[in-house]
């Protein structure tokens, strides 16, 4: 049998996909010409990437020559030149978007349910209990919500026992919320959640049945709390693109 070693990895890497989302942002023309980017630790904090991951990209983009950097107090990254003629129409990247996210939605909701079925059955008392608590961390921006959230659903996919179901949560989140989650960037809390309370009660609200149902053992309970909140996220993402598409419909 022919060997694999030193084949290409066909699992886009996190720079790549931290470029490719803001390349889409910058041809959205959410960071118009001469704008300045966030900076790399509000990028990794958004993005939830390193922010050597986050310097690897600029430095990508910057040599396709979309941003240059400057040093100084008033330095920072900017975008480049006047916007392409012939880039990819706005509406065209937002329905991008939509279908990445469905597709992404749809792929968690086969295997993260399963996961929490598999954490209620099979994790230790002390690793359910430790869900709970997790719902007690404060989250008081986007950043911190985003990060609790993940760290919340790859605590489930751990107590799951299973090691394959592990790694294949914790890839299916890393490659939508790098896309999923610049759409937030400039837009904050509010756009996407306007009707929602603080990020924390938000967090909490969100994760509490699945956690208490993973606590009690109910597989068949976690299972369905999970597919809720999957569907509910599917909403909110489906609610955020519609409000960015109202940003560009003339008025």
């Amino acid at each position: 049998m022919p060997s694999d070693q030193g084949a290409a990895d066909p699992r886009p890497t996190s720079q790549r996909l931290v470029a490719d989302v803001l390349r889409r942002r910058i041809a959205l023309g959410d960071f118009p010409p001469d704008s300045r980017l966030p900076t790399e630790r509000e990028l990794a904090e958004v993005l939830g990437v390193g922010r050597n991951t986050v310097r690897a990209a600029l430095r990508q983009l910057t040599e396709e020559g979309l941003v240059s950097t400057t040093l100084g107090r008033s330095g920072g990254t900017r975008v480049r030149g006047a916007a392409d003629p012939d880039q990819t129409p706005r509406a065209e990247i937002l329905a991008n978007f939509r279908a990445t996210i469905r597709d992404s939605l749809e792929y968690r909701g086969a295997i993260e349910p399963l996961a929490a079925r598999l954490a209620a059955e099979r994790a230790p008392i002390e690793v359910r209990q430790r869900l709970l608590r997790l719902l007690d961390e404060p989250a008081d921006d986007l950043s911190s919500y985003h990060r609790l959230d993940s760290e919340f659903h790859l605590a489930v996919a751990a107590a799951s026992g299973n090691q394959v179901l592990h790694r294949a949560v914790e890839q299916a989140r890393a490659e939508m919320f790098v896309g999923g989650n610049a759409l937030w960037l400039q837009a904050g809390w509010s756009l996407g959640h306007a009707a929602n309370p603080a990020p924390g009660p938000r967090l909490r609200d969100e994760h509490l049945a699945i956690a208490l149902a993973v606590l009690s053992g109910d597989g068949p309970a976690a299972e369905a709390a999970m597919r809720a909140h999957l569907d509910d996220s599917h909403r909110q993402f489906r609610f955020l693109i519609d409000q960015l598409e109202k940003l560009d419909t003339p008025r």
